[in-house]
């Protein structure tokens, strides 16, 4: 990023958040953390089934403006059970 004449402000920040992706540390690292988990309830589905899944992912705690009503997950099996969660919520 240096190379490409990025403020080093911008360079730290970005570094701050990719490091920092997996476990918060801010609000705004904690976001993004929680954002991105959405993604990976596919992945995490696959290994570990219905339960484990339901407990670990992150969809209540996820900012309210950044909850989603509607989405599909194209799986037959976890896209209901995603739907009946969000629902639940």
């Amino acid at each position: 990023m240096m190379k490409c004449n990025l403020r080093k402000e911008l360079v730290n920040d970005v570094f701050f958040l990719v490091r920092h992706h997996e476990i918060g540390g801010d609000r705004r690292a904690d976001v993004l953390r929680d954002s991105i988990s959405f993604f990976h309830v596919p992945y995490y589905f696959a290994r570990n089934g219905v339960e484990e899944t339901k407990k670990r992912w992150g969809y209540e705690k996820l900012a309210k403006n950044l909850q989603v009503v509607k989405f599909n997950y194209e799986d037959d099996k976890l896209g209901p059970l995603v739907r009946t969660w969000v629902e639940d919520g």
